[in-house]
C-alpha cells in the first residue's frame, strides 16, 4: 500500500547528510507530479537542538473527498539514513482534514482508530529511509528494524515553498 510506504518514509530518509537542503527550508515531495505540481506528500524537517529534528509531514490518504494528514515525529541522521518510529500517539493527534477543514470530534476520533488499525504494522519497527539517486529524482528505500520493506522505492524530489507545489491527487 503506497500510503503506507510513504507514511514509512517520512517517519524515518540521500547520502552523507540527507537533509541538508532541509537546513536550506527546502521540503521532500514524494510522488511528485512536476507538470501539475503536486505530491503524495510534503515533509519538512526542524533542526532541534539535541540534534534530531522534527518531521512534518502532510500526507494524501483519501482523494474523493481529499483526505490528508498532518503528523509531527522525531527522527535522527544515522549513517546515510534518516531513523524514527511512527507511535500510536503520532497517528491519534495527528490533524486531519477533509478537503481543507479539521476534522474534529467524534468523526476524528473514528477515522484515527482506523487509521491505527490500517498502520499497525508500522507502529512499533524502527523505520531507515535512504534516498537513493535515481535520475533526477531520489527514490526512497525503506526498512523496518534492519529489514528492507515491500514496494518502498518512492520518486522524491526536493521543492521550496515558493515552487507551489501541493499535497493533491
Amino acid at each position: 500500500m503506497m500510503v503506507l510506504s510513504i507514511l514509512a518514509a517520512l517517519a524515518a530518509p540521500q547520502a552523507a547528510d540527507p537533509l541538508a537542503p532541509a537546513r536550506e527550508g527546502k521540503m521532500q515531495c514524494y510522488a511528485p507530479d512536476i507538470a501539475a505540481k503536486t505530491c503524495k506528500a510534503l515533509a519538512g524537517y526542524e533542526l532541534q537542538p539535541d540534534g534530531s529534528y522534527a518531521n512534518t509531514a502532510l500526507v494524501l490518504l483519501g482523494i474523493s473527498p481529499v483526505i490528508t494528514m498532518e503528523t509531527v515525529t522525531d527522527v535522527i541522521v544515522r549513517d546515510d539514513a534518516v531513523c524514527g518510529y511512527t507511535t500510536e500517539d503520532d497517528l491519534r493527534t495527528a490533524t486531519i482534514r477533509v478537503d481543507g477543514a479539521p476534522m474534529t470530534g467524534a468523526p476524528a476520533d473514528s477515522f484515527r482508530d482506523q487509521l491505527v488499525s490500517a498502520m499497525s504494522s508500522a507502529i512499533g519497527p524502527e523505520i531507515c529511509t535512504r534516498y537513493l539517486p535515481d535520475g533526477d529524482r531520489l527514490r526512497t528505500e525503506i526498512t523496518y528494524d534492519g529489514e528492507v520493506g515491500a514496494d518502498t522505492a518512492i520518486p522524491v524530489i526536493w521543492v521550496s515553498p515558493e515552487d507551489g507545489y501541493r499535497v493533491a491527487p
